[in-house]
């Protein structure tokens, strides 16, 4: 499903989806008018990034302008379902789990932002998918 990868594929840091660089995550924050300062790896509770039906999950700190810093006060993470039903039920697990965070439904992907900035950031992630991958819900 081509969705999964418009925000959980991918290493590099290319926009150009021809090069081996290419990072769709990535890719769609800069759509959004933010810059992913740093990925971390450690952040989410295992609890969830192994939950059922989850195949990746990605944690970035975001800033309009990271201005050479790797952290930040706002957070976008990015959890991708091998299913629809599975989506449904890892939605209602992530918000419980994150009840200061603001989060969306996509196709197969569960987006949660937190920070001062959330409201705002997770609108333009919403905004940059929607463009590519017109299919969405959000509560």
């Amino acid at each position: 499903m081509s969705v999964t990868l418009a925000a959980c594929g991918g290493d590099g840091g290319s926009g150009d989806p021809s090069s081996s660089d290419y990072d769709p995550a990535e890719t769609t924050l800069k759509d959004a008018g933010l810059e992913a300062c740093s990925e971390a790896s450690d952040q989410i509770p295992q609890t969830l990034a192994s939950g059922p039906g989850v195949q990746n999950t990605r944690y970035f700190f975001v800033a309009k302008d990271c201005m050479g810093s790797e952290t930040t006060a706002n957070t976008v993470s990015v959890f991708q379902f091998d299913s629809l039903e599975a989506v449904d039920a890892g939605y209602a697990q992530i918000k419980a789990a994150t009840p200061n965070g603001s989060a969306l439904k996509h196709g197969p992907l569960v987006v949660v932002a937190t920070g001062p900035d959330r409201a705002q950031n997770l609108s333009a992630v919403e905004t940059a998918l929607n463009k590519v991958y017109p299919t969405t819900s959000s509560s």
